[in-house]
């Protein structure tokens, strides 16, 4: 474990007390180190460790895979820097001697991973190697063995936590979590008693990650993700439930890698600096609460600290904050792409019922649902804040809800954020204050509407479906082929004069256009004018998705919003 960086800054600032009896530290020369070992990964990599000394320092290691950028460092504060080569066989291991004198000195053990990939079958209580379905390991051996880009297949049935998180604290219950600290796969949905071959069947074959302990407990997050930032490989998550956590004690928390991990944001899942794909994943029905000290963040998912996540065919639904904001998924200082998922039925107490993008975090959304949602502030659907920017392609955003007079009910931009809406369909969204539909707020917030559909909102009467505080009031949105209200605008940007949009009677109650006169369904964008729009983004936007709707169905006619049929 590495030592606390609290600890070594209270080393720091004695030696600094130290230093202005120079007479004494040149006869007392110390040497502080950050860390006793380091973990490495078994790709070919660099890192680097702090020290501390009073007088120079020379370098060496005991083996020849770990090459030094130098072996001579002046006194002072540096960074040890050091590259290892790839590792294709066990684990191994090196020591780092760092030497002031013939009296002094300090060895750091490195510690690399193995290069084999094994791969590990796992059943709850499983007491074999994991070498086979006929000798499964349970989940904690199986995590504990794995090596990066490790697989394991999970058999049906409720896997809960039993081990605490790294630097955490052992005699607090909640402290447990199933703690993915590599970069690997695992893959439920597979029979109890599956068989050499079989293939998963998660509908039929239930693998669920239970955040509630025996002792009636919920643990503060059902999954961490500490796995490093890694651009070769990723944390995969397929056909698994994610239920039962409690994001509470939000002022308390460990760390890990220099990364502050809080026990009271994310519920279900707690994810920092790590890449990360969730495919066909439930994270449902977790919490957020004042249970214990400073109310919660994020009942379902807190990605934070860099993190890049990916969802594909996710459900984070009916997940509950009830002292705080944040009740589906928040990305923090991170990125978000979804394709197919649903972020409904989420509620907080406060900001963002269902998806929440703050601060500086980019967000893309394809093929998603964001409905019901609940909350008593800002941002009942979604709610990007502070440089944080949205892009919503084939997106339904429906009957989320505010009791707030703050404003934003399926959408709301709020301090320097952008949001980018494609063919999508924003309606039946009730809030007591302004913009039920979209508002904007605080400094400047660009809104750009293609294609898209947003009417038949609920809000303050003076109000109207897409509204801006007075500070964006000069801050003009860019609507072109898109409904706002009852008004129709064209390719331009303009008016369409004496046309009009009728909600109640053009939208079926699934939301899809209809009527002989409907003006969605002929002053819409063409498939290949999406196809251009789509090349004029950077990164350009999914091509396959901007030509279909949000049920996949190819848009081979000038309809507006999320669906076609």
């Amino acid at each position: 474990m590495k030592k606390s960086l609290y600890i070594f800054m209270v080393l720091l600032y004695a030696l600094g007390i130290q230093s202005c009896k120079k007479d004494k530290i040149e006869s007392e020369q110390r040497l502080l180190i950050d860390r006793d070992y380091m973990e490495v990964g078994s790709r070919a990599d660099t890192y680097q460790l702090d020290i501390l000394a009073n007088a120079a320092v020379t370098v060496s290691s005991d083996k020849d895979w770990i090459k030094l950028d130098s072996t001579v460092y002046p006194k002072g504060k540096n960074k040890i820097r050091f590259s290892v080569s790839k590792n294709s066989e066990d684990e191994r291991s090196a020591t780092l001697l760092l030497r002031l004198n013939d009296n002094l000195s300090q060895e750091i053990l490195i510690l690399q991973e193995s290069g084999k990939v094994p791969v590990f079958y796992v059943t709850p209580g499983g007491k074999g190697d994991g070498s086979s379905w006929s000798s499964a390991t349970d989940l904690d051996q199986a995590l504990e063995k794995a090596t990066t880009g490790s697989t394991l297949f999970l058999a049906e049935g409720t896997y809960v936590p039993t081990r605490t998180i790294r630097n955490g604290d052992v005699n607090e219950e909640s402290d447990k979590t199933i703690e993915i600290a590599k970069n690997v796969s695992l893959i439920g949905g597979y029979a109890a008693n599956a068989k050499p071959g079989d293939q998963p069947n998660p509908a039929l074959y239930k693998t669920i990650f239970q955040g509630k302990l025996s002792s009636g407990k919920s643990v503060f997050h059902t999954v961490t993700v500490t796995a490093s930032l890694d651009p070769e490989n990723q944390v995969v998550l397929e056909n698994i439930s994610i239920k039962g956590g409690n994001a509470t004690d939000r002022s308390a928390g460990t760390t890990i890698d220099n990364v502050k991990f809080s026990r009271g944001q994310g519920g279900g899942m707690l994810i920092g600096m790590a890449r990360v794909l969730l495919k066909n994943v439930d994270v449902v029905d977790n919490k957020a609460t004042a249970d214990k000290g400073t109310a919660g963040f994020a009942a379902g998912i807190y990605a934070f600290a860099g993190a890049q996540l990916r969802l594909e065919n996710c459900r984070i639904n009916n997940n509950s904050n009830s002292g705080n904001n944040g009740g589906g998924l928040w990305i923090a200082d991170g990125s978000l792409i979804a394709y197919d998922s649903q972020f409904n039925h989420n509620s907080a107490k406060g900001t963002a019922g269902g998806v929440h993008a703050y601060p500086n975090a980019d967000i893309t959304l394809y093929n998603c649902e964001v409905v019901g949602n609940s909350n008593t502030s800002y941002g009942a659907g979604v709610y990007l804040r502070e440089k944080s920017k949205g892009v919503f392609v084939n997106c339904l955003l429906a009957e989320n809800s505010s009791t707030s007079a703050n404003g934003g009910g399926g959408l709301m931009l709020y301090d320097n954020s952008q949001a980018d809406v494609i063919s999508t369909t924003i309606t039946k969204n009730t809030v007591v204050g302004p913009g039920g539909g979209i508002y904007r707020r605080s400094n400047v917030n660009n809104l750009t509407l293609i294609n898209s559909i947003v009417s038949g909102n609920t809000q303050a009467g003076s109000s109207t479906d897409v509204d801006a505080y007075s500070d964006n009031i000069a801050v003009v949105p860019r609507i072109q082929h898109t409904i706002a209200a009852q008004a129709v605008y064209a390719a331009d940007g303009s008016i369409v004069p004496k046309v009009s949009f009728e909600p109640a009677t053009m939208l079926n109650p699934d939301y899809l256009p209809i009527g002989a006169e409907n003006p969605s369904m002929s002053y819409g964008l063409s498939s290949a004018g999406l196809l251009e729009l789509a090349k004029k983004y950077t990164p350009a936007l999914d091509d396959s998705r901007m030509q279909q709707d949000i049920n996949n169905n190819p848009r081979s006619a000038t309809w507006m919003g999320a669906k076609v049929k």
